[in-house]
């Protein structure tokens, strides 16, 4: 018998076959004490290996800047900016003040939605777990009958798409734009009763209350929206508002004919209500743009009152379409 480190050995009478056995023993040894704990180790960090086998998860980075740059001027900068990364594999959702860096997020596509919820009133979410779901709605209540709702927050939204790459950085930059759409009213009074006039105040119909973040744009929905009036400070026997709106359903007319319509009342000095309507549903026919101007003149008399549209135009902000 021989010790050769890991036990005795028989010795045999031909020297040949007693190399053999040792060589057939110690090819067994390093096979059993490198080439499996090898294979071992081939086979847990198979994840990290360049072919990227679909049957492992991996994960990157994502670096979020939300673009405010069409932000009005003078609208607040939002305190936080909530983020859904949306996939049917997995959906993350966090809320950042500033350029964020999130680690650990799956490396699959993803649809981003953004928006500024935080701090908004008479709003709610719904569905923000998927994109084709994800909708904001205002608040709405019923009067006489109708079903009213209230002007819109300043929401801004956003809709794009990402692709997360394994153990890489990826920045995303969703473009937040307004959600909301104004309507500026100008009642122009012609006052031939000498009494003078208080105040106007107005109720409009066909005003969209849902909104979408899939198509960026207010769902078809109806309600009614009541508002005043202030004197202009530049003009003379001018009352203005200004709303702000989702929509006012330009050629969604799918479920039913949608009106746009103008109820008004005006009250004069002495206490008298004065009371007209007025279609604009051919006005706001195409208003797709970001604000629209509409001039009416009311014409005060001793036997009542009477409206006319005497002018509109559409613009984008800065530009002005007629």
């Amino acid at each position: 018998m021989i010790w050769d480190g890991n036990g005795y050995w028989p010795v045999y009478e031909y020297p040949d076959f007693q190399i053999k056995v040792l060589y057939v023993y110690y090819m067994e040894t390093i096979f059993k004490t490198t080439i499996i704990p090898l294979a071992c180790c081939m086979l847990l960090a198979s994840c990290s290996l360049a072919d990227f086998s679909e049957d492992c998860t991996y994960y990157g980075e994502v670096e979020t800047k939300p673009d405010r740059t069409a932000l009005a001027k003078d609208e607040t900068k939002p305190l936080l900016t909530d983020i859904y990364l949306l996939s049917p594999q997995r959906n993350y959702t966090y809320s950042i003040t500033s350029d964020t860096l999130v680690t650990g997020i799956q490396a699959v596509s993803y649809k981003v939605l953004a928006c500024n919820a935080y701090g908004l009133e008479n709003i709610s979410f719904s569905g923000m777990d998927c994109p084709e779901t994800a909708q904001a709605e205002l608040s709405t209540y019923e009067k006489d009958g109708k079903l009213y709702t209230v002007p819109a927050p300043a929401l801004y939204a956003a809709n794009t798409d990402l692709r997360v790459i394994p153990f890489e950085r990826v920045v995303c930059e969703p473009v937040l734009k307004p959600a909301t759409r104004r309507i500026n009213i100008d009642f122009a009074v012609v006052d031939n009763s000498g009494v003078g006039v208080s105040s106007i105040n107005g109720e409009l119909s066909g005003i969209a209350y849902r909104y979408s973040f899939k198509q960026l744009d207010a769902l078809e929905s109806s309600a009614w929206l009541a508002f005043g009036s202030v004197p202009n400070e530049e003009k003379t026997n001018v009352f203005s508002s200004s709303l702000k709106v989702f929509g006012v359903n330009p050629g969604k007319q799918a479920a039913g004919r949608i009106d746009n319509l103008l109820d008004i009342a005006l009250q004069t000095s002495d206490g008298n209500i004065y009371k007209e309507s007025i279609d604009l549903t051919g006005v706001f026919s195409g208003f797709t743009t970001s604000i629209i101007h509409i001039t009416i003149e009311i014409r005060l008399g001793l036997m009542g009152m009477s409206v006319e549209v005497t002018g509109w135009d559409v613009s984008n902000g800065g530009n002005i379409e007629l």
